[in-house]
């Protein structure tokens, strides 16, 4: 359930600001959280190395794990040999990109970014129920839906696709995932945040965003700044604690006087808008390893709150 309080200093009904600098939210190039030196890469070319730097830094963003970022990397050099291909073949005309998605998947300009491909295939991944527990080509397999309804093809390029994994140096590496249980409404919370991934129109407004995950049309803070120093002053801020619950509302400075917000949906992940766009403006809301504010952004984690709403 939604914490209610009345805060005389919170104005209800004002839309939630989450502003950083302009150059804050500009594109990060591929492997920026993880890259791939030319000499680590076997036989690849410089642009399947490319590639191969932005689904290893998506995955890391994800939060899907060695594990997930292995299996997107098997999945891609299965399907595209790692090159963004503008074609399909005879089974799917309308297959393109790294993971030779079709048209189901998304726009076009998406599926033919390296990173925007890879984000689609990873929060399939991380959507699909058991993916950890099953053998990786199997999981490869519950994503892809090819023709080998075993995932056989995927598997024939599973060992060399850990070795690729194993021979990038870390990035992103973000928290330790130490799950502290769930908040009252999480679940529906969650499910909320889930089903805005991927949608648009939020850029700068990361507490209307966190708002409208639990279930309200507008946050009643000014910003996310505004919000954090009324769960500190009145007792209910987490300062610094890096174990939220699911469902809590998560905070961070950064450099300027609005800060951010997002919201925890558990395994060591995060709902968050802004962090991936590729151009200012668009607003994405995104599925992203909790680190990923403090790595792209340089922000400073302040702690997390339950979601306390004044007037809701």
């Amino acid at each position: 359930m939604i914490v209610k309080t009345a805060v005389a200093a919170v104005v209800v009904l004002v839309v939630g600001a989450c502003l950083v600098a302009p150059i804050a939210i500009a594109a990060r190039p591929a492997g920026a959280c993880t890259t791939v030196p030319a000499g680590d890469g076997g036989s690849l070319d410089e642009e399947q190395r490319a590639n191969l730097g932005a689904v290893l830094d998506v995955g890391a963003r994800t939060g899907v794990g060695r594990a997930g970022q292995i299996i997107g990397v098997m999945t891609a050099l299965t399907e595209s040999s790692l090159r963004n291909l503008d074609h399909g073949d005879q089974a799917g005309p309308d297959s393109r990109g790294l993971f030779q998605q079709r048209t189901g998947w998304g726009p076009l300009k998406v599926r033919m970014d390296p990173r925007g491909a890879s984000r689609l295939f990873f929060m399939a991944l991380a959507n699909t129920p058991g993916w950890a527990s099953m053998e990786p080509w199997e999981a490869a397999q519950a994503v892809q839906r090819s023709a080998f309804s075993d995932g056989g093809n995927y598997r024939r390029n599973y060992d060399l696709a850990t070795r690729l994994v194993s021979a990038a140096p870390g990035g992103c590496e973000g928290w330790p995932v130490v799950e502290s249980g769930a908040l009252p409404g999480a679940e529906a919370a969650v499910s909320r945040a889930l089903a805005l991934v991927g949608s648009d129109g939020y850029y700068q407004l990361c507490a209307r965003l966190a708002a409208n995950i639990w279930g309200l049309a507008q946050s009643g803070y000014t910003s996310a700044a505004e919000q954090w120093t009324q769960m500190v002053a009145t007792g209910n801020a987490h300062p610094n604690d890096r174990q939220p619950p699911t469902g809590a509302l998560l905070f961070w400075a950064t450099g300027g006087p609005y800060g951010h917000v997002a919201v925890y949906v558990g395994d060591g992940r995060i709902v968050s808008n802004d962090i991936e766009d590729r151009a200012l403006g668009i607003g994405g809301v995104y599925l992203v390893e909790v680190g990923a504010i403090e790595a792209g952004w340089s922000a400073t984690y302040l702690g997390w709150s339950p979601p306390i709403y004044s007037g809701a």
